[in-house]
Order: C-alpha cells, then structure tokens, then sequence
C-alpha cells in the first residue's frame, strides 16, 4: 500500500510539473525561432503541447516502474518437435513465443517477488527441459523450480538466486478498474529486441478464447508479437493489469488485435501455485450459455441479465442445490452475474465446504438457492477445456453421456489430433456408458460401422440404431488407443 501511494504520489507529481513548470523551456524555445507547429501549420496551443508533454512523462514513468522487473525468459527445448508444439496452431490466433536459437524458444516474464520469483505464460515455458532467466542489468540466473496452470495458460516460476541481493519487482493493479479506451503500455522481447514498450488502448473487455477456458481476456491495439507473451500490460501508474498472451492475426504478427490476461485473475493464479502448488478451484457443475435477446423472450422475461443454465451435471453441486434447465442465475453470493465467465471466476474462486447463495428466475419468479461447493474434480478441467464458444453439443439421453463435436484444440490436448468424430464431455454416473468403460475424453469416430464426423451424423445414426442388438461403438481413448465398446439395452 506504502508503495502504491507513493506511485500515485510521484505521477500526479510529474503530470503538474509538465503542465504548470515547462512554459519558460517552451518560450525560450519559441524565442530561437523554433515555433510548435499543428497539422494544418497552425502554432499549437500551449496548453496542447503541455497535455502531450504531460501524456509523455506518464508513459515514461510507468515504464520506469516496470522495465527493470521485465525479464527475458528461455527455455532450452529438448526437440524442434517441441518447439513446433508450443505454437498453439489456431487460424489468426496466435500464442507464441519467439524463436532464439534451433533448440531454444524466447518469451518474456514479470518478476513478481523479490525472492526471484518470476510470471510468464505457461506456452512460453512448455516443454522445456532448462529455464534461464535475464534481467534487463544483465544478471542471469536458472529455475530451480516452476509450476503452471494449463487452464489459463499462466507459470510461475522460481529462480535460483542463491542469497543474493533481492531482485526488482512489479505490482499488480485491478483490472476491474480499467475500462475502454483507458492508456495502456506492453512491455516485452518481441523478436529479441528486449524491453521493446509499445503503447495503445484497453480496445474491449471480456473477450474469451478458445485455448484459454478458464479466463475472460483484456483486447488492446499496443503491438505485441512474437516474445511478448508473458510480458505485463501495465497502466499508468505502472501497476501489471495484464499478462500478455495471444494475438489475433493473418501475418504471425501484430496487426492491432493483442490479448492480455487480466490481473485480478493472474494474481489469483500466481498466488495458488505459490501457496500451494497448484490451483484450487471450487466446483459448481453447471453448464450455462449467454442470455440472449431470443431466449429472454422465450423465457418471457423483462429484463435480459443474468446467464441461462442449460443443464447441471450428474452429482454435481448445481444439481443437489435444485438448479434446473432454463433457470437464469443473477447473483452469486451477492455478485452481480451478467457473462458466463464472471460466474465461472466466482464460482472457482468460492470457499470449498461452504455454502453459498445463487439468486435467480425460474418461470418468471425469484429464487434463492443455497449451494455447498466442492473441489473441482480431475475431469472437471478437462471439461472446461473442451466447452468453447459455439462448441455443439447434443445429450444422448439412452446411453447416458453427453457428447460435443470435436475441434482441433480439443483434439490436440487429447493427443488426437487430425481425427473426426465426437467427444464424451461428461457421462452419468452409474449409467451405459460408465459402465460400458466410456469415460471423459473419449473419442467416438463411428457408431455400428458408420463414420460420425459431426453432430448431425451421429444423431441420424442413432435414429436407426436397434438397441435389442447393442451398439458398437468406435472409439479412440485419450493418448490415441482405438477400441470397439458395445453397449446393450440391459446395460
């Protein structure tokens, strides 16, 4: 808090220097017969030139706050297969890390700690068998140790500094706070010109990617390419309000479309994986989609807040807590819910073993609900994972499992990359398919010998199936062992 004041302190400091104390620098200036010239040939104002003067010194000092913190991050592979599968091959989306030597990949991070602790995308640190870590002073050191979180795409790492000196670093900010259109810097190495600063907008907010499930994004139009994943966006005041992550581009590089991860979600990972090791994440078990305009008026319903639930999954908390089909949660524990995601954040986030009140609408009137949440289980982020944005889905309500169609990102976490087909999303307990040996994951390619490479040919399929015979399914099992399953009617 100290620090934060004194930042404040020392901007506001700079801001009144530049707009009240510059005047006699200016007309000596203009006394030399050098005039401030506008566009149109025009002498600017002296209030204008003093804004930019003031624009100037506010860049420069939340640069000054954070470049000494900002690190360049290697990681020594082990193959250039390994090098190819960190580039998350997505057409225009991009998260890569820049390319340094054959059997190295380079991207940036952000010292977090003075004990040499150190934030960076975890695509940037994947598959490395060495992590080296440089400061902008030169200094050099190894990771003793680095964990990660997959689901929002987010390392920490821990360097070994040995007992040295501690080291610079950065302060978070609450990205809440940031709205459209507000300044922004990225720092980072962007093809290994290091500390490279590029300035821009918070272009949108609540943007969500289908690598990335577990976490909304922040747009900006600052440049960020290839070796500025893992680097912050930093506000004004030279506080991180974002982990830079992905780009949206035709060319591999910047083309004004940036992603950073927000820093209220980044430092409630970090602080997990540090405390604990990893993240641990309540579990609600609900799947639940936007409402829209045409579902609020199906629903005849006034207002159009609120996310609509599709289904709770078997066992889950939602569903012992009574939440049903075409139920619209507003609240969570007092929180305003308008965005899947924002209900996803305070739901993962929730205290494990307590309970906690959902309000919604069911049929035009307001509910409260009480739901005691639990530990997300294993499959559980698999399942987070695979639920994407226009992801199909369809309930196979005879044989007990749901199923969605399979998109290349699902396929590459499932090792089953290249194939068709449609993946078991959750099973119901107890039911055919569990017991038949289905699980999470599973690939089904063909049902009674015919291929099923999207939704609506599995559904045609399973209109003519006779279960007095069984079915047999094709199926392929997460790391690409095929098999063939029959499931009967007495199953």
């Amino acid at each position: 808090m100290k620090r934060k004041t004194v930042s404040f302190i020392v901007i506001i400091i700079a801001i009144i220097r530049c707009l009240f104390f510059e005047h006699s620098f200016v007309s000596g200036w203009e006394s030399e017969g050098r005039s401030v010239l506008s566009g149109d040939g025009q002498q600017s104002s002296d209030k204008e030139y003093h804004q930019a003067l003031a624009l100037s010194a506010a860049f420069r000092y939340a640069s000054e706050q954070v470049i000494p913190a900002t690190v360049k991050v290697i990681s020594h592979l082990q193959t250039t297969e390994d090098r190819e599968a960190m580039q998350i091959q997505i057409p225009a989306l991009r998260t890569l890390p820049g390319q340094r030597n054959p059997g190295d990949s380079a991207g940036t991070g952000i010292l977090i700690d003075p004990q040499g602790i150190v934030l960076t995308n975890n695509h940037v640190i994947a598959r490395a068998r060495e992590i080296e870590v440089e400061l902008p002073d030169g200094r050099k050191y190894y990771a003793k140790k680095y964990r990660h979180d997959p689901e929002t795409d987010l390392a920490v790492i821990w360097l070994d500094i040995s007992g040295r000196d501690e080291l610079p670093y950065a302060v978070f900010g609450n990205s809440d706070l940031m709205e459209i259109g507000d300044w922004v810097l990225a720092i980072g190495n962007p093809f290994e010109l290091d500390l490279t600063v590029s300035a821009g907008i918070i272009s949108a907010k609540g943007r969500l990617l289908k690598q990335v499930q577990r976490t909304e994004f922040l747009q900006t139009d600052a440049a960020i390419n290839p070796g500025n994943s893992g680097g912050p966006l930093i506000n004004l005041k030279g506080e991180i309000i974002g982990i830079n992550t992905a780009i949206l581009s035709r060319t591999g590089t910047n083309q004004g479309i940036g992603f950073a991860l927000p820093s209220n979600n980044a430092q409630w990972v970090a602080q997990q994986i540090i405390a604990k090791g990893k993240v641990e994440r309540a579990w609600l078990g609900v799947i639940t989609k936007p409402l829209t305009r045409w579902e609020s008026q199906r629903l005849k319903l006034k207002q159009q807040t609120g996310v609509l639930v599709e289904y709770p999954l078997q066992n889950s908390p939602a569903e012992e807590a009574g939440l049903k089909e075409d139920d619209v949660i507003l609240s969570f524990d007092g929180q305003p819910v308008n965005a899947v995601y924002q209900l996803q954040r305070f739901t993962e986030r929730a205290k494990i073993g307590e309970e906690h009140e959902i309000i919604l609408i069911r049929a035009g009137r307001r509910y409260k609900l009480m739901v005691d949440m639990r530990p997300m289980p294993p499959s559980a982020g698999l399942i987070g994972s695979m639920l994407g944005n226009s992801v199909q889905s369809y309930v196979d309500a005879t044989l007990n499992f749901l199923l969605i169609q399979a998109t290349e990102p699902i396929l590459g976490r499932l090792k089953l990359s290249g194939r068709q087909g449609l993946i078991v999303l959750t099973t119901i307990p107890g039911g055919r398919a569990e017991k038949a040996g289905i699980r999470v994951g599973t690939l089904i390619t063909k049902v009674d010998g015919k291929a099923v490479p999207t939704r609506n040919a599995y559904i045609a399929v399973r209109n003519e199936s006779d279960l007095s015979d069984g079915i047999t399914l094709d199926v392929v099992l997460p790391g690409g062992v095929e098999q063939k399953i029959v499931i009967k009617l007495e199953q």
